[in-house]
C-alpha cells in the first residue's frame, strides 16, 4: 500500500498537521494513527513524531474488488462485449475470490491487455477523472464521517446532482441527525443558511439521500443513490399559515421570512445559499462531467415513468424522483441555478 510519510512535532499537533496542508479528514485520521502508534496525543512528551498515512485515506478513492468487477462488466456492456473477457485480458479474474476485499491491483492505466479507449471507459465509470485546479474547488468543511452510507458506488458513475431541503433550521442539527444511526439517512453535502458548505460523505461513496425503499422496482431502475451526489440546503420547507403567523412542520412558530409559491408558503433560501450552491454544483459537474441540464419536464416535476430517469444525466430535485417529496420546493429558483452553472463555463 502506498503511504504518505508525515513528520510533525508535539505539542500543537493539530495545528502543525494543518500547516502541512492536510485536510480536516486527513488530520483526524493522522491523529488516530498517532494514537495507535504512540498513545493518546495529549499524553505524549514534546518532540518529533512520524506516521505513515495511507494515500487512499488521504483522498484517493478506495474500491472493493466487486466495484472493479462491476465496472468492467458495465464498460464492456456499453460496447456490446463481455465483461469476463475484459477481466481476463487485464489479468483480474482472481478478484472474484475476494469480492468484498479492497482492490489492490495495478492502476487502471497500468493494466495489460486493454486498449486506451477501454481504460478510459473504466476510469470514467470509477470516477477517476482529472481533478480540477485547486482554485476551482469550493471551500468546505469536512464534518464526517457517518455510518449512514455505503462504501463505493457499486460500479456506477456519478451522473446526477440531487437538490434537497433539510426540513430543519440549522446545519449543525442536520449533520447530527445524519450521523445518528437511527436516522438511516445522509447526504454528501449540507449548505447552511450562511452559505457554509459542510461535507460528511465522500463523493466516491453512496449517501442515503434519495433511495426508494418503498418502491424497489423504481429504485432499481433509477439507482438514485448510487448514481448521484446529494446536496441538502438548510431550509424548513413548507410552512403552515395561521392568521398572521407561520409554523414549521414541527408546529413551532417560524419567526423568519415567508414566501408564497405553488399555493403554499415556504421559508425562502438565502442569497449566501444560492451563491454556494451554484459554486458547489458547478464544481461537481465539472469534476464528474455531469451536464448542466434538467430533465425534459423540469427539475422539480415528478416522473411517473422511472425509465425516464434511468439514463438521465444532470441536475434535478428530490421531488422529481420521489412522489412523496417536495424538495427543494416550488419557491426554489431553478432558473437562477442554471444561469449560474452556464456562466461558470
Amino acid at each position: 500500500m502506498t503511504t504518505k510519510r508525515i513528520s510533525f512535532s508535539i505539542p500543537a499537533a493539530r495545528e502543525r498537521l494543518a500547516a502541512l496542508g492536510l485536510a480536516e479528514e486527513e488530520i483526524e485520521r493522522s491523529l488516530e494513527l498517532v494514537k495507535q502508534k504512540y498513545g493518546p496525543v495529549d499524553q505524549l512528551v514534546p518532540g518529533e513524531y512520524i506516521i505513515e498515512l495511507p494515500i487512499e485515506e488521504a483522498g484517493v478513492p478506495v474500491y472493493t474488488n466487486q466495484d472493479v468487477i462491476s465496472v468492467f462488466y458495465a464498460a464492456a456492456r456499453e460496447v456490446g462485449e463481455n465483461g469476463w473477457g475484459w477481466l481476463s485480458r487485464a489479468g483480474l479474474t482472481g478478484l472474484i475470490h475476494d469480492r468484498q476485499g479492497q482492490y489492490r491491483g495495478p492502476a487502471i492505466d497500468d493494466l495489460p491487455g486493454l486498449t486506451a479507449a477501454e481504460k478510459t471507459s473504466i476510469k470514467a465509470l470509477l470516477g477517476l477523472t482529472e481533478a480540477p485546479p485547486a482554485e476551482a474547488v469550493p471551500s468546505f468543511t469536512w464534518v464526517g464521517p457517518t455510518g449512514n452510507c455505503a462504501s463505493g458506488r457499486s460500479g456506477h458513475q456519478i451522473e446526477m446532482i440531487v437538490v434537497h431541503f433539510t426540513a430543519s433550521g440549522s446545519g449543525t442539527g442536520t449533520v447530527s441527525w445524519f450521523k445518528n444511526p437511527q436516522s438511516k439517512v445522509s447526504a454528501h453535502y449540507v449548505l447552511d443558511r450562511d452559505g457554509k458548505i459542510l461535507q460528511l460523505v465522500k463523493d466516491g461513496d453512496t449517501a442515503w439521500h434519495a433511495g426508494l425503499p418503498e418502491d424497489l422496482v423504481r429504485n432499481d431502475t433509477i439507482r438514485p443513490n448510487s448514481r448521484s451526489i446529494g446536496i441538502e440546503i438548510v431550509n424548513w420547507g413548507p410552512l403552515r399559515k395561521d392568521g398572521n403567523k407561520y409554523y414549521n412542520w414541527l408546529g413551532n412558530e417560524h419567526l423568519g421570512a415567508a414566501v408564497e409559491a405553488g399555493g403554499k408558503y415556504w421559508e425562502p433560501y438565502t442569497e449566501a445559499q444560492y451563491k454556494s450552491l451554484i459554486e458547489l454544483v458547478a464544481y461537481l459537474c465539472k469534476r464528474y462531467n455531469v451536464p448542466h441540464r434538467y430533465p425534459l419536464l423540469g427539475p422539480g416535476t415528478y416522473y411517473e415513468k422511472a425509465q425516464d430517469l434511468a439514463a438521465f444525466k444532470g441536475v434535478l430535485g428530490h421531488s422529481a424522483i420521489n412522489r412523496g417529496k417536495s424538495d427543494p420546493g416550488s419557491h426554489f429558483d431553478w432558473d437562477r441555478l442554471l444561469d449560474g452553472l452556464r456562466a461558470s463555463g
